[in-house]
């Protein structure tokens, strides 16, 4: 028999980016322009993997000297390339077998990105709450946004299962005290993809 997370989680807080949705290819097309706008500069895949993938616009956008609004980012940059996103085969499926949970959506990404990407992809109605980077002072690897989305779920860490595809989601569902399930990536549980994740939680409760 499978293991099972015991007790089973009264909440399940999602990251979007990775998890959810493959958005890689459009947020890595919307730096490509905010580098050979800004620098004059080219800007591989392999280095923007590795400096900014998952990360809060806000510290990339200080790290970076640049005097730019998320909103005008998502707007003029991210805005221009929605149409690479794509959603992961078995994230409806996956979602919709979940029902009897609580659910949360919580990720760096900006309201304004995060709404419009939920949205056009068809995935907004899954989520009892979705919370941003702009609804915390520092997104993850802080807890803050994990705090939060227990808050919003009426339920305490100890009792949410956070999932996410990178380090700072391991690490902020560890800070905040929740279990963590890593998607391609060690965390109290590992999964392969999203769909695995029906192997660790009873469905019918």
């Amino acid at each position: 028999m499978p293991v099972k997370i015991s007790p089973s989680p009264a909440a399940i807080l999602f990251d979007m980016d990775g998890v959810l949705v493959n958005t890689f290819a459009s947020w890595f097309a919307s730096f490509v322009d905010l580098f050979d706008q800004a620098y004059g500069q080219p800007l591989s895949a392999s280095v923007f993997r590795q400096r900014f993938w998952g990360r809060d616009l806000r510290d990339i956008f200080a790290e970076l000297g640049l005097e730019l609004t998320i909103a005008d980012f998502c707007r003029d940059y991210f805005g221009k390339h929605t149409s690479k996103m794509e959603i992961f085969a078995d994230t409806r499926a996956t979602l919709a077998a979940l029902s009897a949970y609580k659910k949360a959506v919580i990720t760096n990404t900006p309201a304004s990105c995060a709404e419009l990407i939920l949205r056009d992809l068809g995935i907004r109605a899954y989520f009892d709450k979705i919370i941003t980077g702009d609804d915390v002072a520092l997104g993850k690897p802080d807890p803050a946004i994990v705090h939060k989305g227990c808050q919003l779920l009426a339920c305490t860490p100890a009792q949410a299962v956070v999932v996410g595809d990178h380090r700072v989601d391991i690490e902020a569902g560890r800070r905040a005290g929740c279990k963590v399930i890593g998607v391609g990536i060690d965390g109290d549980f590992r999964i392969d993809n999203l769909a695995d994740l029906l192997t660790l939680l009873d469905q019918d409760r």
